[in-house]
């Protein structure tokens, strides 16, 4: 079974909810702690130890279920404020401000939850025995206002930023989506010049079988026969790559001329350079034959690696390089930054690109330089 991906939401709240936990955890041992060593509790330490912790834990689903998180911390605080007096200590109060806040910020009806907030912390004042004056009557509903204010204000925070992650997220996914398009064209556009490659050497075959049809003397009708059998299979593979050329892109012609090959780098380059781009060609190492398929993707390494240059590194000098090592092949083509930056377009080229090579087993870098510039490097494999 393929492995499930998780989308950027769930994978932020699947972390929001561990750091959740985390701070309703590390509250609860706060409290526990507080309520067995601090002597400003009111009512039976007992009694405190159990409450005061639980609603803390209650905020590990803040997020998640804020209304009940809420509900559970505030139930427990106005019960311990109507039957034993006002806390003295700061880990009640200030765990029911997170719950408040929290409410306002991720409920789908902040109003309710501050409605809620205010309502019960006003019932337990109204009940509080030690509540005596006007400050003590005001501090607890000023608290919860502060929090629900702060929550409104989080709230517009977390809208804009959710918006700005989806965007990101969404314009993150048309980008695969353009590279993977850009990697199936490519991969058609192999397919397309490969074809052409073999049906141009199986054209050879062809005219090399008819050739030795006429020359072959001995056993004149077996070898006949045998000739036929390899003009018939020749011209019948030619179909057959017509036939997957199809079903591939049921719009691409073939056009049976042979296909560029790193011999043909000169011509480019002469033509680069009428059109206004200064370039440097050098070919390091011993040249010698490659496959037809493995020139070709060199070339077009090389020719897209040129053309833009062209448009970005405007008058500055282009080196392109050709090495021929013991066990691979390497197109370098760079600029020395003359012109405008690259500007990072649409990449659908370089994932073409990058799918070309791959194909051979090789890999591409492509990137600005150290000094300025930017630098185009594919590598084959020639062992395989």
């Amino acid at each position: 079974m393929a492995p499930v991906s998780l989308s950027a939401r769930t994978r932020r709240g699947l972390r929001g909810f561990r750091a959740d936990i985390a701070l309703a955890v590390g509250l609860a041992l706060f409290a526990e702690l507080d309520v067995l060593l601090s002597p400003d509790w009111r009512g039976p330490t007992a009694i405190n130890a159990i409450a005061v912790p639980a609603m803390a834990l209650s905020l590990a689903w803040r997020r998640q279920r804020p209304l009940s998180a809420l509900a559970g911390a505030l139930t427990a605080y106005v019960g311990l404020s109507v039957a034993f007096g006002a806390s003295q200590s700061w880990t009640s109060t200030f765990v029911l401000i997170i719950a408040v806040y929290s409410a306002v910020v991720y409920h789908d009806r902040p109003l309710v939850a501050a409605a809620l907030a205010i309502a019960g912390v006003a019932i337990g004042t109204v009940t509080d025995p030690l509540v005596s004056g006007f400050g003590d009557a005001v501090w607890g509903p000023s608290m919860i206002v502060l929090s629900t204010a702060a929550g409104f204000t989080g709230r517009r925070i977390r809208s804009r930023t959710s918006a700005l992650e989806d965007r990101a997220e969404a314009l993150d996914l048309e980008e695969r989506r353009r590279a993977a398009q850009a990697a199936a064209e490519e991969r058609r556009r192999i397919a397309r010049e490969l074809h052409d490659v073999i049906s141009h050497s199986l054209g050879i075959v062809v005219l090399q079988a008819g050739a030795a049809e006429r020359v072959l003397d001995r056993d004149p009708q077996r070898a006949r026969e045998v000739l036929e059998s390899i003009r018939a299979t020749g011209q019948e593979a030619i179909g057959e790559m017509g036939t997957l050329l199809g079903l591939l892109d049921a719009g691409a012609r073939s056009s049976r001329e042979p296909q560029p090959s790193l011999g043909d780098l000169d011509p480019l380059v002469s033509r680069m350079r009428d059109s206004g781009l200064r370039v440097d060609l050098m070919i390091e190492g011993r040249r010698r034959v490659l496959p037809a398929a493995l020139e070709l993707s060199a070339f077009r390494v090389a020719q897209e690696g040129l053309t833009n240059a062209l448009k970005h590194a405007g008058p500055g000098l282009v080196r392109a390089v050709v090495r021929y090592g013991e066990h691979d092949l390497q197109v370098v083509v760079a600029d020395d930054g003359g012109g405008t930056e690259h500007a990072p377009g649409s990449k659908r080229g370089l994932a073409g690109l990058r799918e070309r090579v791959e194909i051979f087993g090789g890999h591409l870098d492509a990137g600005p330089r150290p000094g300025g510039g930017w630098t185009l490097q594919a590598t084959f494999p020639l062992s395989r």
